[in-house]
C-alpha cells in the first residue's frame, strides 16, 4: 500500500547481460519483461514511489537484493534510477556514497560532472576496492573552508573557533602579520565572552 507522502514516481532501469537474463528466466520467480538492446543486453524498467530520491533508492535496492541479486550480483553496474525532481546536485558537502547520489542514470551523471567543475568523475570500479562503489567518485579533495562568525572570529570545518589577531612586525613599514589563536568555546556567544575574559581584544588593539 502506498503512503500518502510517497507520491513521487521514480523509474528504475536494469541493464541485464544477455546470458544472465536467461538465468532469470530459468528462475521463474525472477522473470522480468525486457527488451533486447543493440548492445545485446536486456533493458527492463520498474516504477517505484517515494517522498524523495533517497527513499526511492532504498526501496529499489531492497527489492533488487531480495529478488535479483542472487543471479545478477551487486547492483552498482546493473541498476540505474532516474532523478525526476532534480534532487542530485553538486554543492559543498556533496557525498558520493550518500544513497541519494547512487545508481544515477547517464543524464544525471553528465550534469553532475558539469556542475562539479572537475571535482568528480565517473566511478568505474568493479566493487572489489575497499570503498563502496557509487555512480561518481571524487577526483579532487573536498576544499575545507573556514567560516567567519564575525570580523575576527573564524570557525574551522572541524568546529574549532579561532580569534584572528594582527601582529605589527615593523612599526616603520607598517607590515602586519595575521595569526589565529585557538579558543575553547564552541559557539559564537561563548567565544565572544572568552575573547573579553582573556583580554585578546585589548591585545589586538595594542598590536594593530
Amino acid at each position: 500500500m502506498m503512503k500518502f507522502n510517497d507520491f513521487q514516481k521514480y523509474e528504475a532501469t536494469l541493464r541485464i547481460p544477455y546470458e544472465k537474463y536467461f538465468e532469470l528466466i530459468y528462475e521463474t520467480k525472477y522473470l522480468i519483461e525486457a527488451r533486447l538492446s543493440p548492445e545485446r543486453c536486456f533493458i527492463a524498467t520498474k516504477s517505484f514511489y517515494g517522498c524523495n530520491r533517497r527513499m526511492a533508492v532504498e526501496k529499489v535496492v531492497a527489492w533488487y537484493n531480495k529478488h535479483l541479486k542472487p543471479v545478477l550480483g551487486h547492483p552498482h553496474k546493473t541498476l540505474m534510477i532516474n532523478d525526476p525532481m532534480g534532487e542530485v546536485s553538486y554543492e559543498d558537502g556533496f557525498v558520493c556514497t550518500d544513497l541519494q547520489n547512487k545508481y544515477l542514470d547517464d543524464e544525471t551523471i553528465k550534469h553532475l560532472l558539469d556542475e562539479s567543475g572537475g571535482d568528480l568523475g565517473r566511478d568505474d570500479s568493479d566493487g572489489t576496492e575497499k570503498h563502496s562503489p557509487g555512480s561518481v567518485k571524487r577526483l579532487r579533495r573536498r576544499r575545507k573552508r573556514d567560516v567567519y562568525l564575525s570580523d575576527q572570529l573564524i570557525q574551522s570545518s572541524g568546529g574549532t573557533i579561532y580569534f584572528k589577531m594582527n601582529h605589527l612586525l615593523c612599526r616603520e613599514s607598517g607590515k602586519v602579520k595575521t595569526g589565529k589563536i585557538k579558543l575553547a568555546s564552541k559557539s559564537l556567544q561563548k567565544a565572544e565572552k572568552e575573547v573579553v575574559r582573556r583580554g585578546l581584544n585589548k591585545f589586538e588593539n595594542c598590536s594593530a
